[in-house]
């Protein structure tokens, strides 16, 4: 796409008379590339008032879906609006496996509430690596919520005997009734 195009477009989404016409600029901005046009995207998702045209814009940007977006996604984590930070979670999850450097960094963030979101982009998104990084976040993480999170989503995704012993030594870190019945889920979940 030549930039004096994206430069229309970019213009359209930010400024269009309708909202219509900013669901289309930010639609077509998915066929452009380029971190100038990600970093437009998640800028205007972030202000924008319209949910339709953020809408349009989490869809363009899980169309580009390069390492630049998985950037600009994780960091739509850290957002105070609950939209803004599931849009980043659809958006890692969404992806694939070019989200899977991001994420594996990301899961060492200091809050506990972004580790969170990531483990939850992870179950969601069913990426090769995803068993593997549970089982990490499971056997490291001190957040009681964070690891009950990662087991719920390995009884899921998991498969073996492995994954079976990394919940049974996290079951004997943590304890509460919400904890407990995590376990027992996931557990019955690989076993049956």
């Amino acid at each position: 796409m030549q930039e004096s195009r994206i430069n229309e477009l970019l213009n359209l989404m930010k400024n269009g008379k309708s909202e219509n016409e900013r669901i289309v600029a930010a639609l077509d901005l998915g066929e452009a590339e380029g971190e100038r046009v990600v970093e437009a995207l998640t800028g205007q998702l972030e202000v924008e008032t319209s949910r339709a045209v953020q809408e349009a814009i989490v869809s363009s940007l899980i169309k580009i879906r390069d390492r630049c977006v998985a950037e600009s996604a994780a960091e739509l984590l850290k957002n105070e609006d609950a939209y803004i930070r599931n849009a980043g979670v659809e958006i890692l999850a969404l992806i694939g496996d070019s989200a899977l450097d991001v994420i594996e960094k990301m899961i060492k963030h200091p809050d506990k509430d972004v580790r969170q979101q990531v483990v939850n982009a992870l179950g969601e998104g069913r990426l090769k690596k995803a068993p593997m990084i549970l089982r990490k976040v499971i056997e490291e993480d001190e957040d009681e919520n964070v690891v009950a999170a990662a087991i719920e989503y390995l009884g899921e995704v998991g498969c073996g005997k492995e994954d079976r012993e990394v919940i049974m030594r996290a079951a004997k870190r943590f304890s509460s009734p919400f904890f407990d019945y995590t376990v027992k889920t996931a557990i019955m979940k690989l076993s049956g």
